[in-house]
């Protein structure tokens, strides 16, 4: 797995119900749409000007992770 992913989300989903792969899922997604190929920041760098992508950059950001840790 790549090191942002391991960072964030952990190697395996939590045993308990949570909403990791949702999580996942959506990080992934964001990573396709705007082309994020930063191997360690999960969202990437804070640039640029796409109506729409902080509102999602945001989201993401504010919604729990494995351990707590900031996506």
């Amino acid at each position: 797995m790549p090191m942002w992913f391991v960072t964030v989300l952990g190697p395996v989903p939590p045993a308990e119900k949570t909403q990791w792969m949702d999580l996942a899922t959506e990080v992934l997604a964001y990573r396709v749409t705007y082309q994020v190929t930063d191997t360690v920041v999960a969202l990437g760098p804070e640039t640029g000007e796409i109506p729409g992508r902080w509102d999602w950059h945001d989201d993401l950001a504010e919604r729990p992770s494995a351990g707590s840790r900031a996506i």
